[in-house]
């Protein structure tokens, strides 16, 4: 008995050790994380610059928690490509290139063909590896680099995708909403509706006309695209009240005028003034452009009282 035991314990031992050993062949044979590309914190930096030919520059700065475009347009700008930018401060996977051996021309660095400034640090592209592996040449001060050209490919993306999928921005709160069939104005914490509609027809509750409002708040296109104005002046002046909707912000006393250009296959929405427009899916016409009609709600607690009714058979 005595001689079984000693053998277990023999062979628990030899397996811990076998273990470590394994672990330390594994751990030894990792290769040292290297450190991030730039010693920058990217919850400090406060104005992004891309710069990119033959494409206009874009100019980004942070207002609070939020980024905004300034240039070429004056808009929200989407967080989510914005956050993919700062990635690049804190890369991890390059490789770093003798720099004093190399002639900066014949990598593409002598006229970089992007860059991009986070306040005082500019990481400039250059040309693409001669191995297409994937990978460009970068610059950071005097170092040069090379490293995955992901980022390259989205910084030299059309304007409209650093532009915020909403037409209102960020964390925007509604006081003001006047469409062709609405007009809803926030007084002292309850919504006053002027309509078309008769109240026979649609539903005035507050519950409603909150559920509309929370809709456009949160409302989130699928993409945006350049908008170009009609070439026909009458048709587009006929059509302009009709069309046109105006939303107003607590935090502004100007109202966003949007413009509906298509309710077929997709909502579209357009800000003229601005040159883009939005587009939506199609379930996003009545969330956006109509209260719950009467009809709807009368169908809705029909069901649900024939569904208690048989529960309860």
């Amino acid at each position: 008995m005595r001689q079984r035991w000693l053998l277990n314990l023999a062979l628990l031992i030899i397996i811990a050790l076998l273990g470590a050993f394994v672990f330390y062949t594994i751990e030894s044979e990792k290769k040292p994380e290297l450190p991030p590309l730039t010693e920058l914190d990217a919850d400090k930096v406060q104005h992004i610059h891309i710069e990119r030919s033959p494409e206009k520059p874009i100019s980004l700065v942070k207002e609070g928690d939020s980024w905004q475009m300034m240039e070429p347009l004056n808009l929200p700008a989407n967080a989510f490509r914005v956050e993919h930018l700062l990635e690049i401060l804190s890369e991890r996977e390059y490789k770093e290139l003798d720099a004093k051996a190399l002639k900066l021309a014949d990598f593409g660095l002598e006229s970089p063909l992007a860059s991009i400034k986070f306040d005082q640090i500019t990481v400039a592209y250059g040309a693409s590896s001669p191995m297409n592996d994937g990978k460009r040449y970068v610059q950071v001060d005097q170092k040069v680099y090379l490293m995955s050209d992901t980022a390259y490919h989205s910084i030299l993306s059309d304007t409209t995708n650093f532009i915020n999928l909403s037409p209102l921005g960020h964390k925007t709160k509604i006081k003001a909403l006047k469409m062709p069939d609405y007009h809803l104005v926030l007084n002292e914490g309850k919504w006053t509706l002027t309509s078309s509609f008769s109240t026979d027809e649609i539903d005035t509750r507050q519950d409603a006309i909150n559920a509309l409002i929370e809709n456009w708040e949160h409302a989130s296109a699928y993409t945006i695209e350049r908008y170009v104005e009609e070439t026909s002046e009458s048709e587009s002046e006929s059509k302009s009240e009709e069309d046109e909707i105006l939303v107003t912000l607590v935090s502004q006393e100007q109202p966003i005028r949007l413009k509906i250009i298509s309710k077929n296959s997709d909502l579209v929405l357009a800000r003229p003034a601005k040159g883009v427009q939005y587009k939506f899916s199609m379930n996003q016409i009545d969330n956006l452009l109509h209260l719950p009609t009467k009809k709807k709600e009368e169908e809705s607690e029909s069901t649900d009282s024939e569904e208690n009714a048989e529960n309860k058979e």
